[in-house]
């Protein structure tokens, strides 16, 4: 049982939280770059008599390009790896000539950090551009490089990046159709994970019910990410367009059947036709049934979703099973069923800069700029106060707590991580160097080994990184026979300065509120549930039409996303009252864009329908007052977010339609799942309003 338990633990932390390898995908490029890079870095410094050192240089460069080269497509990440030659001969060029100037390159040194980051503002493309150029400056500093080292320490640069291109071209390239086949395997097994805990509500709270849908919400998002970078139709023998909506499809329906399974109680209760309904949703949701399980199942859930009584609530959850199923089959005929076609995606076009925005003053990289140039000139001054040979610890701190990152809270949360990884790096490093001695070997597969798991774990939690990169420093240390207790202090209060002083330029250099950002996403969010709210219903009341309201689902559920990201550092903040009230707003949220997926769906099943099925004048014209009350709520949210006081609105949607078109009657069908959609979503925003 125990082995079993240990098992369940390593899948979740391998396959369940990382939907498609993504994750996985990425450490291994960084760590086969990595082993490249240092195998042919040695064997070229024992050819030419070069240090060790300069074996480093390359090792890091193709560390570097492959973590931060993050282009959408794979010719155009090709095409960045080959560009960051430039800056980074040029960063230790400059390095090297400055560095018998004394002071004069640390100075030059806050220069390249000030331009890394102001080139944020072109893109994923740029900010590698920088971030190379960075490393490379940095490192030719430590190395002491002199002007005779820089062809040397050219050919380190080629061989770094030349390992990265042979990873990324050759030994991992870019594979949509086994990508998108781990997506959908990944968007059943969390549909699976949604479905027992509806099934078994007695046994779970509702906040595990919630925190599986939001993971079915983000395997959804991948598959919708993938299909910004692919061409759905030469993977599979489906369109984009197609395979969103299937996507969709199914994961609305997943999320209806869960609420109305949940609501239903334990399973004993059910009737028959519901427990066969959801057994054949089951079968569907198997990675490899038989065309003839499938078949069973299919028949199976048809016939009870025909004798159900849609007056009853198990009546109605019986329809949405057989609807889930419906769409899951669909994915599953798409998957296996894959054209032979070439992995290799069509180039999309791609903007190599960030969209222009409207802003006042100077654009927000450039203020990150002078954040970042003030902050490392502070660090560079006291980490040399602390320790002369190691001041570059403060200074890698100051300029990485802001990589990635753009309020005072995100800033001040990603301190405390680098300050809490760093210091139990620390302790795990000494550790592990006791106990592994000098045995080369054993430090060099611990230090891949770190490099892995640094990578693998970064998005899970900053503080990973930071552990990890400690411990490989112990490593590093250990193996260049310089080790000591004392370094790994030092490293301690130099990261502690670093963060510090990018902690007090956050704060008093162009301060940017995080509870300012948090209201104007939710601001941004609010307006595209309204947009939403606005096309379902139009598309409701004129069936037959076009419709793009899958794509709107989806920027809505990234604003979502962008509001959760938002709100995180507030969670985490000192005042219980504001971390209870942001926690509140955020499930409420959540809650709502359940319904927003409902009310979109029922859109979606119109524009499918004929145009002879559309509602009566007066029934639409309810549903349109309906669709403006919610509107009004929405406003409601939004004061209430933004600080003021707002009286709750007297009627919910049902009373509307109700009242001014008696529509108590309506048959089932898409006008039916609209009001229903409209009523959970009106009801959850008022919740928003008087909890907050």
């Amino acid at each position: 049982m125990q082995q079993v338990a240990v098992g369940g633990a390593i899948r979740t932390l391998l396959v369940d939280s990382d939907p498609g390898r993504l994750r996985l995908r990425s450490a291994a490029t960084v760590t086969l770059a990595l082993i490249l890079a240092l195998s042919a870095s040695y064997g070229f410094i024992t050819v030419a008599g070069q240090p060790l050192t300069v074996a480093m240089l390359g090792t890091v460069v193709a560390m570097q390009s492959a973590a931060s080269v993050k282009d959408r497509q794979q010719h155009s990440r090709v095409v960045t790896t080959v560009l960051l030659f430039f800056p980074a001969l040029a960063a230790v060029s400059l390095a090297a000539v400055l560095s018998h100037f004394g002071k004069v390159a640390d100075v030059g040194f806050i220069a390249v950090l000030f331009c890394a980051v102001w080139v944020r503002r072109f893109g994923p493309r740029g900010n590698a551009l920088g971030m190379v150029a960075f490393i490379c400056y940095f490192f030719a500093l430590f190395l002491r490089a002199t002007p005779s080292q820089i062809p040397v320490l050219a050919v380190a640069i080629v061989i770094g990046l030349g390992a990265t291109l042979l990873v990324r071209t050759l030994i991992l390239p870019d594979r949509p159709a086994v990508e998108v086949r781990r997506l959908v395997r990944a968007l059943r097994t969390a549909s699976t994970a949604v479905l027992d805990v509806a099934i078994n509500c007695d046994e779970f709270d509702l906040a595990v019910l919630r925190r599986r849908l939001d993971r079915l919400g983000e395997t959804a998002l991948m598959i919708d990410d993938w299909l910004d970078r692919h061409d759905a139709a030469r993977s599979l023998n489906i369109t984009s367009d197609d395979l969103a909506l299937r996507v969709f499809d199914a994961q609305v329906a997943m999320e209806q059947l869960a609420s109305m399974l949940w609501s239903l109680g334990p399973v004993t209760t059910w009737p028959r036709g519901l427990r066969d309904a959801v057994a054949a949703v089951r079968v569907c949701l198997e990675h490899h049934p038989t065309d003839d399980e499938l078949r069973v199942a299919r028949k199976c859930a048809a016939a009870a979703s025909d004798r159900a009584d849609l007056s009853e609530t198990e009546g109605l959850a019986t329809v949405l099973a057989f609807r889930a199923m419906q769409a899951h089959l669909a994915i599953h005929h798409i998957t296996t069923n894959a054209l032979a076609a070439s992995d290799e995606a069509e180039p999309l076009p791609e903007s190599t800069a960030e969209e222009d925005t409207a802003t006042d003053g100077l654009d927000p990289s450039t203020k990150a700029a002078i954040q970042v140039a003030v902050a490392t000139s502070t660090a560079t001054i006291l980490g040399d106060m602390i320790s002369p040979d190691r001041w570059y610890w403060a200074v890698l701190t100051a300029f990485l707590v802001f990589t990635g990152v753009s309020t005072r809270g995100e800033i001040l949360t990603r301190v405390g991580h680098r300050i809490v990884g760093t210091i139990a790096g620390v302790v795990a490093g000494v550790l592990l160097a006791t106990l592994v001695g000098h045995h080369p070997l054993v430090q060099m597969i611990l230090l891949v080994a770190c490099v892995f798991c640094a990578f693998y774990l970064v998005t899970v939690a900053y503080a990973w990184l930071t552990f990890f990169v400690t411990v490989l420093l112990a490593m590093l240390y250990g193996l260049l026979g310089d080790f000591s207790i004392e370094v790994l202090e030092v490293r301690i209060a130099e990261t502690a300065v670093g963060g510090v002083v990018g902690i007090a330029s956050a704060y008093f250099i162009f301060s940017t509120g995080t509870r300012a950002t948090f209201v104007a996403k939710v601001d941004e969010y609010l307006q595209h549930l309204t947009d939403l709210v606005d096309a379902a219903i139009e598309s409701t009341v004129t069936p037959g039409g076009q419709t793009d309201l899958v794509a709107e689902t989806r920027r809505l559920d990234n604003a979502l996303q962008a509001v959760v990201t938002a709100g995180k550092p507030l969670q985490m903040g000192p005042a219980v009252r504001s971390r209870r009230g942001v926690q509140r707003l955020l499930r409420g949220l959540q809650v709502a864009n359940r319904s927003a997926h409902a009310l979109a769906r029922a859109g979606v099943n119109a524009a499918r329908a004929d145009v002879d099925t559309a509602p009566p004048e007066p029934t639409a014209a309810a549903l349109r007052d309906a669709a403006t009350h919610v509107g009004g709520t929405i406003e409601a949210v939004k004061k209430v977010v933004d600080g003021d006081a707002v009286d709750p609105p007297e009627k919910t949607p049902n009373s509307v339609i109700l009242s001014v078109a008696g529509t108590s009657d309506i048959p089932p069908g898409p006008v039916r799942a609209a009001i229903r959609a409209l009523s959970n979503l009106d009801r959850a925003l008022l919740e928003v309003t008087a909890r907050v």
